[in-house]
């Protein structure tokens, strides 16, 4: 047997292949870490260095957002044509590194650069690692498992970072609890580039290019690539749909605590533990229960797949109304958990069909282009748009318009599930002809190489 096959023969075995999904999944949880504990350490940091709230704004918001919202592409690009376990040990150990700069930070400015060279790692880990995982675990059930898994990450990042972080910070420091939190990234780098093993043919060893819509990839200029997704219909609903959970998610979510401590009268400390147990507990649970529904009930029907999906988010609307409106404080994070568990339920689902919505060639370019409109989308207009309708609202609602600013953003999930309902009603058809597509190229190598 030679060395190519024995190398594919070693990633496919189940052992390795969940070794690698933990590793993976490790890492992406990592490169989301510091975005949790940072909105805990805000005023210790405003302390310190003497900062306004504009610039802690800033520090939260543009200096992290724009490059953590742009950087993914070009590396999708990266690892469509490299090698991805080299671009994730490369992002994760950035990460670790740019998350310790805060320990020699003595201005804004300074820590502002530092915040920027962590938004790099942390942008570059999805893309290659995404596409790793969807070709360690090739066929369509495993896949929606195994993504729901790595999708964890977000969850888990909630759990460790209110959590672990809240704890650090207390006992060390903000500046010692962000380097604590970057060794792992490094020594996990280092463990990833020896032990992790690319999964397909590298691109001089290709005899065949894959085509998506007609257009030839990865080589095509990107905004090729992008034009075939967008004619795509499929992918062009579910981009609508996840770009509107983006806001909300992205917009609603600097605006719990507040709401919390206006309403309740909630402390710090306290919400940080309420948090890591909503954020992180309730986002797990509703993480793995949509891939393990995805697998076990409609493992190949993906239409079903999307419809339950549409559900799910339709019913954020009455559950954000119950988080917001009941009275007792127990009961409103009651509300509050029920509501994590349901908006994570989409995660393994909707990721996995992105995947096999494309051939694996521009797996990566076509997760960082999603991720760049929903981010940048996201992260650019939702908090702000709460904001504007609270401050809107104020003079009419007096103490309760952060309530019904919150109230009146949650409706975005009507048009994310209306979205993700008409993508269902194409799925199939659009698979199918990727199927066919990719037959005939396959049919036509084979030709040539007769």
């Amino acid at each position: 047997m030679s060395s190519g096959a024995c190398e594919h023969a070693s990633f496919r075995s189940g052992l390795y292949r969940r070794y690698a999904l933990l590793a993976l999944t490790a890492a992406y949880t990592l490169s989301l870490l510091d975005q949790s504990l940072i909105t805990l350490v805000l005023e210790p940091i405003k302390k310190d260095l003497g900062a306004s709230d504009s610039e802690l704004g800033l520090l939260t918001g543009i200096a992290f957002g724009l490059l953590y919202a742009t950087i993914g592409l070009p590396v999708g690009r990266w690892a469509d044509r490299m090698s991805r376990v080299r671009l994730t040990a490369a992002a994760v150990g950035l990460w670790g590194a740019a998350v310790m700069l805060p320990i020699f930070a003595r201005t804004f400015a300074q820590l502002a650069a530092a915040r920027m060279a962590v938004s790099i790692g942390s942008a570059a880990c999805m893309p290659p690692s995404y596409s790793l995982v969807g070709d360690y675990f090739p066929r369509a059930a495993e896949r929606a498992r195994g993504l729901a898994i790595y999708m964890l990450a977000n969850p888990l990042s909630y759990l460790l970072g209110f959590g672990v972080g809240g704890w650090l910070n207390d006992h060390y420091g903000w500046r010692l609890a962000f380097v604590a939190i970057g060794i792992p990234g490094i020594a996990l780098a280092v463990l990833i580039a020896v032990t992790l093993k690319e999964t397909r043919t590298p691109p001089r060893e290709r005899t065949h290019d894959f085509r998506v819509g007609g257009e030839p990839s990865p080589h095509t200029r990107l905004v090729d690539v992008a034009r075939a997704l967008w004619r795509q219909h499929t992918m062009r609903h579910i981009v609508f749909a996840l770009v509107l959970v983006y806001i909300l998610g992205l917009g609603t979510l600097p605006w719990y605590g507040a709401f919390m401590t206006r309403a309740h009268g909630m402390q710090t400390i306290e919400l940080g533990v309420w948090f890591a147990l909503i954020f992180g507990g309730g986002g797990m649970v509703g993480a793995l229960m949509g891939g393990y529904a995805a697998a076990k009930w409609w493992a190949n029907d993906e239409r079903s797949q999307l419809r339950a999906v549409a559900v799910s988010i339709a019913v954020l609307i009455p559950c954000f109304a119950f988080f917001l409106l009941l009275r007792d404080k127990v009961q409103s994070l009651l509300a509050l958990a029920v509501l994590m568990v349901i908006w994570n339920m989409y995660l393994g689902p909707v990721f996995a069909l992105l995947q096999r919505l494309v051939p694996g060639e521009i797996r990566a370019t076509t997760v960082a282009l999603v991720m760049l409109a929903g981010n940048l989308i996201g992260m650019g207009s939702g908090p702000l748009l709460v904001g504007i309708l609270s401050d809107g609202l104020r003079p009419m609602v007096g103490q309760y318009s952060l309530r019904d600013a919150l109230l009146c953003v949650s409706l975005l999930s009507a048009g994310a599930a209306y979205y993700f309902w008409r993508a269902s009603q194409t799925v199939m058809q659009d698979l199918s002809a990727l199927r066919s597509q990719t037959a005939a190229m396959d049919l036509a190598v084979a030709q040539e190489l007769l």
